[in-house]
């Protein structure tokens, strides 16, 4: 206790000056990064031969490079874009969706889940700057946005974003049931193979002698891949895998029905995973193909450590699998 008397024993005059030249020092410190701030980007503005004509009433810059021809989003919609922002001091990348940035990317390492692909999120809700410059896209515009931080992340430091507004949603429900649609019928499904509100179908008939079938409390091991299913670029596209373990060494193994995960990894078991499984015999082989309300829902699926999106809501998913043993709790 001594040692705290002894400093709050500080005449009240004391403490004043000492208080006094603290804020001083902070003051001037934080002059000192806006200052550095309004270098950087005068610098880059300068090099890039962008003028004050480019500046937005909120503060950002604006450079349209490809003018598109759809609609602009609102708040709330559902919008689908490429993007990559870099420090605009160094041209480091902060973020990006593109697959070919990925080893350029230091932060990549922290976002081993990350999806490289078109980006699908609810529009209105990012950072100022942000919400601001795709605000004034069309949909299949290009543009280039010069962020300072007041209007980004409030750390000193502008940002560059380069974003293409591939698609513009206004009833995300609707159109994933139209991509649904179009998907069932273009890979060859049918009512048929409607069962517990997904679609199934084995692509390698497991031994007819044996019969045995998934129930609840076995513990099951399986290969499996999860991929998106999008039709962002005017054609379906099925390859754009989230989740997969057929690189590992081990299977999954799980007690089916607590989806107790025991060895292996898996991001997520929706429901529409269980029921697939719940439907499969003993080596089989089978896509199941989910909507999303048995998918990952209207939220989606996201990093539970970083909060990042993996698999964006309203997102119809599919699920080639093969079920390797099962186990039952009895030894049966």
């Amino acid at each position: 206790m001594r040692k705290h008397g002894k400093f709050l024993g500080l005449s009240v005059y004391a403490t004043v000056i000492l208080l006094l030249l603290l804020s001083g020092c902070v003051r001037n410190e934080w002059e000192e990064k806006e200052e550095r701030e309004t270098e950087v980007i005068e610098n880059y503005l300068r090099e890039n031969s962008i003028t004050e004509e480019a500046k937005t009433e909120g503060g950002i810059y604006f450079v349209e490079e490809i003018s598109g021809t759809g609609r602009s989003p609102e708040k709330d919609d559902y919008i689908v874009i490429n993007y990559v922002g870099r420090y605009l001091e160094n041209g480091a990348i902060h973020e990006t969706n593109y697959d070919s940035l990925r080893d350029d990317w230091d932060g990549s390492v922290y976002y081993s889940h990350l999806v490289y692909a078109p980006l699908k999120f609810k529009y209105g809700y990012s950072i100022a700057g942000i919400n601001e410059g795709i605000g004034m896209m069309k949909e299949g515009g290009k543009a280039k946005l010069i962020i300072p931080s007041d209007k980004g992340f409030y750390d000193f430091n502008p940002l560059e974003y380069e974003i293409e507004l591939i698609r513009v949603i206004r009833d995300p429900a609707a159109y994933e049931d139209s991509v649904l649609i179009t998907y069932l019928s273009e890979s060859g499904f049918d009512s048929t193979m409607l069962t517990g509100g997904i679609f199934f179908r084995e692509t390698v008939t497991p031994d007819p002698d044996d019969q045995r079938t998934v129930q609840q409390n076995d513990t099951i091991l399986i290969r499996y891949t999860g991929r998106y299913v999008v039709a962002y670029s005017g054609s379906l596209n099925d390859t754009i895998v989230f989740d997969t373990n057929t690189d590992e060494m081990r299977s999954l193994k799980l007690v089916f029905g607590k989806n107790e995960v025991i060895t292996g990894t898996i991001l997520g078991i929706p429901d529409g995973l269980a029921a697939a499984l719940d439907t499969m015999r003993l080596g089989t082989h089978a896509t199941a193909v989910l909507p999303y309300e048995e998918a990952f829902g209207h939220d989606g699926l996201s990093s539970g450590t970083y909060g990042y999106t993996i698999v964006p809501g309203y997102q119809t998913v599919l699920y080639q699998l093969v079920l390797e043993d099962i186990r039952s709790p009895l030894g049966k």
